[in-house]
């Protein structure tokens, strides 16, 4: 907020003219954007929404140049973006988000040429705006991305909580930072809204403003809400809905003219009129006719006791009436503003009443929301706030009032942005330094498995979950401090780190196996719970879920509501661009109903939060749930990392590495995290036991080898379990190196007698717990000469996805060394001639997984080999996981039955030859060539 010292020293005319030119500024951006001279033939429309941003001009313009303060952050409803630009053109807070040496603001020519390109393809790094608010604005600094309705003001909800949970953590955060969001009333019917309402006031963020832009359209023309089925107008619902949920509500209806108008007799039957006599639909109409004569004879007939005031006005002042919204008069905003900071604990809805359209011909025209002014229309909105359409964007002149009060304002908030900037680096350093001094973080947690040979990755889960919490917590008194070991040594190791790690879940933190981080860790303010609970003899077991707001909890819970989860987990894992303090949160969920979150976990990954998703149970795997809660999808998302750990020590490898990369932010591109886990317990041993059978692992190899207890049709072949396998510790880290890299080999027949790929080999790629079925096909395979390896998928995202593609696969193709390479072997048909024939084949894949078949059925494209894929193809049914497997055909059976035809749809592969070779072989001369691609492949102005 500006001192008050420099607010009285500007005139509300001033201010008036700031917001004259801002508007007429928006509107000159919107028509640049529209007739650039560079369009194309088909070329879509670009719009811009200037009827939308007309409406909160005043809204934004209170806001910006008297309200908010540099640590404030706001969000904005998308279409009145330009409105922000705008202004914050006159305040010359356009940055340089990268800019090393000199100046980070942008000069006065630097500003004009951005303001020219709204909408526009950024094609050498020019500063360009993004059609809604983007993290690569120029004057993106606090605020979010808004190209999404109804999730960025939920997002600043969180981001609040966020703020003050860092604060109760002793770390450095600014004290009064306020959340501010920009909201359009139809926007305001987003069920992400309604659901996070009721939060915000448990949790006392009253931090938090939301002020609605009741304008009363919307994009296909007037709202016309049931006004008898809602009891009243859609602005009344909004303020009943708030007030249900704890928020405080002001109502912006009017400005300085009714204001005044309303302590003539006949005032309050005006009033009375305006609030509540008039319909929305009813003024929308009045507001787009503007007719001085029909407007009395409504007013007299909606409330006889005002007839005699609207008489006394005048045609123009009597239109003016009606226009005289509160959302357009600047003193009524700010005021209504300043109030919502007032109780510290009550978060506020201020519904700011609109026009749509304000100062354009098509105000309050129900299609106005994609008008577009005409030239004629925006010269002469130019002409009426001193500029011209050769220098649309220009500043106010030096000696100015308008430029004395800007340049002030734009001093305080550089330096408070400086200052800021300077905040975020000293958390950082604090940060790293503590990592340094703990000694690096450790490739894993260590957990320790041998008193659990059949395990889960849930139970894994919460036993990592559990460790870290009581590192991060060791320092701090809590009632779980008796039970605190000393850290060992390689615990140490992850003591700042481990700080850092929180928990959130949707009401599933004990059905997920985190009831030790729940349990006296909950975060959240005091609340009194009754003492009851002491008078009683309780007997039953469960987290004590009392919230406080000390240093040592470690989670916030949610009720079922996954979509608000997934916005605080976005917030969190932002903390670190914002304030360089590297929250790490992990929200468990159950797999299937991230779904109902899609939107708000593609918004964390566009914003490029960092957090980690342990989606658990996932798949069929989950069969004593049904067809309900089976359904697993394939998420391809940029800067998403999806993994499925089978294997317990997985899970440990995977979640160590993730924090390691966020913590040293080296995680570009897999920012956000999903890990799927089950609840099905499988034999840890069969890693290492199968490991150790594996040739590159033997030592003293004398190839080639066969399975121990082999019959003598193998020959003279070794037994491997005649040799020695290197050390645990050899095999567990070359696997871990594979796992991490998205797949590794499980089975590994290479080596052995009578492996012949093209002949006998199939790839079968495993993914999560169905890799016990893939595990028991192999064995039943090789009893039938079928050599299949297993190759566990650790992360698709990796192997096969947009993070595997950026690397043409590397990973699959060379260091697992699957490829579609042709292998000759020899034909089961000899010419009569004696000759042996010979035929190419490659080796075939079968992939399975208890998911959609998008997860993995790509393999075989990649390398160009035959494909066949189990996966989910039909609603499930309760069962144990054998019984389903098989329902499924994702069993073992159905595993050997995948990898026979495979092969024999390979053996059955045709060669044909084209006649230009049969000619070249017999001798004859070569036809002139047509233009060759290879000539043009690789190209190496392009460098591909």
């Amino acid at each position: 907020m500006i001192d008050e010292t420099t607010a009285s020293r500007v005139s509300s005319a001033a201010l008036g003219r700031i917001c004259q030119r801002a508007f007429a500024q928006t509107m000159a951006m919107i028509h640049v954007a529209n007739h650039r001279a560079d369009k194309e033939l088909g070329d879509p429309k670009i719009g811009g929404h200037p009827a939308s941003c007309a409406s909160s001009v005043h809204i934004l313009s209170a806001l910006h140049l008297l309200v908010r303060r540099p640590q404030d952050y706001v969000c904005c409803k998308p279409h009145a973006s330009p409105v922000d630009h705008a202004l914050h053109h006159q305040l010359q807070l356009f940055r340089h988000v990268d800019a090393e040496g000199g100046s980070a603001w942008f000069d006065e020519d630097e500003a004009k040429a951005a303001m020219h390109r709204l909408r526009k393809f950024s094609q050498a790094g020019e500063p360009v705006f993004q059609s809604y608010h983007a993290r690569t604005d120029p004057d993106s600094f606090h605020f979010f991305p808004s190209g999404s309705v109804g999730i960025p003001p939920v997002v600043s909800v969180y981001m609040a909580l966020a703020y003050r949970y860092a604060r109760d953590h002793n770390w450095e955060v600014p004290e009064d930072a306020h959340f501010w969001s920009l909201i359009g009333d139809s926007e305001f019917r987003e069920g992400s809204l309604l659901e996070a309402m009721p939060d915000v006031a448990e949790r006392l963020l009253g931090n938090v403003t939301w002020i609605i832009d009741y304008n009363r359209q919307n994009l296909d023309g007037t709202r016309i809400p049931n006004e008898r089925g809602l009891e009243g107008a859609d602005c009344d619902r909004i303020e009943r809905t708030a007030v249900a949920n704890g928020w405080r509500v002001i109502q912006v209806r009017h400005g300085h003219l009714r204001q005044e108008l309303f302590q003539r007799p006949g005032g309050r039957a005006l009033r009375e009129v305006l609030e509540h006599g008039l319909s929305d639909y009813e003024f929308q109409m009045l507001a787009l006719k503007r007719d001085a004569a029909v407007l009395r004879e409504v007013c007299v007939e909606k409330h006889p006791g005002c007839g005699e005031l609207v008489h006394t006005l005048d045609d123009e002042t009597m239109v003016e009436v009606l226009l005289d919204l509160g959302g357009h008069c600047l003193d009524a905003m700010v005021d209504a503003l300043e109030r919502t900071r007032r109780e510290p604990d009550v978060p506020h809805v201020v519904i700011a009443h609109t026009l749509k359209g304000w100062g354009l011909e098509c105000m309050a025209d129900p299609a106005n929301h994609s008008t577009l002014p005409s030239a004629r229309e925006i010269e002469a909105i130019l002409a009426a706030a001193g500029l011209s359409a050769d220098d649309p964007f220009a500043l106010w002149p030096a000696g100015s009032e308008e430029a004395a009060f800007l340049a002030e304002r734009r001093d305080a908030f550089r330096a408070g942005v400086e200052e800021h900037i300077a905040l975020r680096a000293r958390n950082r350093d604090r940060v790293m330094a503590a990592i340094e001094e703990d000694g690096g973080i450790p490739s894993s947690l260590g957990i320790d498995l041998s008193l659990f040979p059949v395990a889960h990755t849930q139970w894994m889960w919460g036993q990592l979950a559990s460790k870290l919490v009581r590192i991060g917590t060791h320092r701090h008194e809590s009632p779980r401090s008796a039970a605190h070991k000393a850290l060992s040594e390689h615990e140490r190791r992850w003591r700042t780190a481990a700080e850092f790690v929180m928990t959130l879940s949707p009401d599933v933190g004990s059905s997920t196996n985190i009831s030790p981080v729940i349990n006296t860790g909950v975060y959240g303010p005091d609340t009194p719970q009754g003492e009851i609970k002491h008078r009683l003899k309780v007997t039953y077991k469960h987290p004590d879920l009392r919230a406080s707001r000390d240093a040592w909890t470690r989670h916030i819970r949610f009720e079922i509501a996954e979509a608000n989860a997934m916005s605080a987990v976005g917030s969190f894992g932002k903390m670190i661009h914002y304030l360089g303090l590297p929250f790490f949160p992990i929200m468990t969920v159950y797999d299937f109903f991230i779904k109902r979150a899609l939107d708000q976990l593609y918004y964390n990954l566009y914003w490029r939060s960092e957090f980690v998703i342990v989606g658990t149970p996932s798949g069929v795997t989950l069969s004593p749930e049904g067809a309900q809660h089976s359904w697993k999808s394939d998420f391809q998302m940029p800067n998403l990392i999806t993994w499925e750990p089978a294997f317990a020590i997985e899970l440990d490898w995977i979640l160590s590495d993730a924090i390691r990369r966020h913590m040293l932010d080296e995680n570009d591109g897999r920012r956000g995290v999903l890990v799927r886990a089950v609840t099905r317990g499988i034999e840890q041993g069969a890693m290492l036991a199968n490991a150790r059978r594996q040739a590159r692992f033997k030592v003293g190899v004398v190839a080639p080898l066969k399975p121990q207890g082999a019959g003598p049709e193998w020959g003279a072949a070794t037994d491997e379990s005649t040799l020695p396998a290197a050390a645990d510790e050899v095999l567990l880290a070359a696997i871990r190196e594979d796992c991490l890299d998205g797949a590794w080999y499980l089975v590994d027949w290479r080596g052995y007698a009578g492996y012949e790929p093209g002949d006998n080999v199939v790839h079968v790629f495993a993914m999560g717990s169905v890799v016990t079925e893939a595990l028991a096909a192999s064995e039943k395979l090789l009893e039938r000469g079928i050599f299949a390896n297993v190759i566990v998928i650790s992360s698709p995202e990796l192997l096969l996805g947009i993070l595997g593609e950026q690397d043409d696969y590397r990973h699959l193709r060379e260091r697992l060394g699957v490829d579609g390479d042709l292998h000759a072997v020899e034909s089961a048909a000899d010419s009569e001639a004696g000759m042996i024939g010979l035929a190419a084949r490659r080796v075939p894949v079968v992939a399975v997984c208890d998911g959609e078949a998008g997860l993995v059925d790509n393999i075989g494209s990649i390398v160009g080999v035959k494909q066949v894929t189990l996966a989910t193809r039909k609603f499930s049914k309760c069962g144990r996981p054998s019984e389903v497997y098989r329902y499924q055909n994702l069993d073992a059976g159905s595993v050997v039955q995948a990898c026979g035809r495979a092969l024999s749809e390979t053996a059955m592969e045709d060669l044909r030859v084209s006649e230009s070779l049969l000619g070249t072989l017999a001798g004859r001369p070569r036809s002139a060539r047509r233009p060759d691609w290879r000539e043009l492949w690789p190209d190496p102005a392009r460098g591909r």
